[in-house]
């Protein structure tokens, strides 16, 4: 099945992965494939699995813009792992 919103995941990809900011773009690039920052794991695989259990102590330690771009990049991934999931399964 051809995918009809690459385009706008490929802009939104970018955006998450390829700008500038407090993480190096090859840093948010290897979360979004799985390969985390060891201090970043617990964090990380919380949002990817079940992010309803991230507590106020998961990131008390970190920079916030660390937070944010480093969560946004794992759940980009994870988002994309499912989506391509779903994409080949209705075929």
């Amino acid at each position: 099945m051809q995918d009809p919103y690459a385009e706008a995941w490929q802009v939104l990809t970018e955006a998450v992965l390829e700008t500038r900011g407090a993480l190096k773009a090859y840093e948010r690039r290897a979360i979004a494939r799985g390969d985390d920052l060891p201090e970043l794991h617990t964090l990380l695989e919380k949002t990817r699995d079940h992010a309803y259990t991230i507590v106020d102590a998961d990131v008390a330690h970190l920079n916030v813009d660390v937070v944010f771009e480093s969560v946004l990049a794992a759940a980009l991934g994870e988002g994309d792992r499912r989506r391509r999931a779903a994409l080949r399964a209705i075929g």
